[in-house]
């Protein structure tokens, strides 16, 4: 039962991932050896009344799915059956582990996505969405908790956060952290139908609030994004926007860190 619960609220929550308000918070910490942390946090409370729509209280109940569940998963588990993941994927990935904490009745979902890193251009990787894609993320659900289900949801084929992510050339360096927009990626993006739908949610007043935090190894210079703003040491770069304003104007978004 504990693994149909996880397959049906991780794959709902792949599926409508771009459908509602919800918050996203990436943390990456970088150490002097260049190794560090990356960290996304995911609070998606507001899906839980998508969910109940989509199955319906009795159905739910029904399947024991109104359980209170906080569970963590270990990435290495996932990666090592995992089919469509290539093997640097599998690298990046199979170090990390994932905390989900679900209570239907209090509104809570939430997705911690925990990923240690050897060096900058693993963080690199990282940071361009090359290991953490929702088409990675759900065919390794799929090979996890699948198994035997002829049930099993088809992967979803939608935008997921990789692709917002690689729309920006990202560039980690020791002394220098940069992204760019990729102009053909960012026009390949915006020319597929979905994405019609994406900005008519922006239009509309929805939000993916969306915080990325960076903690250096030593002071940053004064930043030309108007968006990065430094702690009083000058160690933590902090930027928040709205993700589904990247859709309008990318280059917004672009930035240099030097340090």
């Amino acid at each position: 039962m504990k693994n149909k619960f996880l397959k049906y609220v991780l794959t709902v929550a792949i599926c409508v991932f771009f459908a509602s308000c919800y918050e996203v918070n990436e943390e990456i910490e970088i150490k002097a050896d260049g190794s560090g942390t990356y960290v996304t946090k995911m609070d998606m409370g507001q899906l839980i009344d998508l969910m109940q729509t989509f199955a319906g209280d009795e159905e739910i109940k029904k399947d024991g799915l109104d359980r209170v569940v906080d569970t963590t998963i270990y990435w290495k588990s996932l990666v090592d059956t995992a089919k469509d993941i290539t093997a640097d994927q599998k690298e990046l990935l199979k170090d990390g582990k994932m905390n989900l904490q679900m209570n239907i009745k209090e509104k809570v979902f939430k997705m911690n996505l925990d990923f240690p890193y050897k060096n900058l251009n693993n963080l690199q990787q990282l940071m361009s969405g090359k290991a953490t894609g929702g088409q990675g993320l759900a065919n390794a659900f799929k090979s996890m908790f699948g198994k035997g289900d002829e049930q099993t949801t088809p992967t979803p084929g939608g935008p997921d956060m990789s692709d917002f992510a690689a729309i920006f050339d990202v560039t980690v360096k020791n002394g220098i952290i940069t992204k760019k927009v990729n102009e053909e990626k960012y026009k390949a993006l915006m020319s597929r139908p979905e994405m019609g739908q994406l900005k008519q949610l922006n239009t509309n007043g929805m939000e993916i609030l969306y915080t990325t935090t960076i903690k250096l190894p030593r002071p940053a210079k004064k930043p030309e994004n108007p968006l990065l703003t430094l702690s009083d040491d000058k160690k933590t770069v902090t930027m928040k926007y709205n993700l589904l304003e990247l859709l309008d104007n990318p280059a917004k978004f672009a930035y240099t860190i030097n340090y």
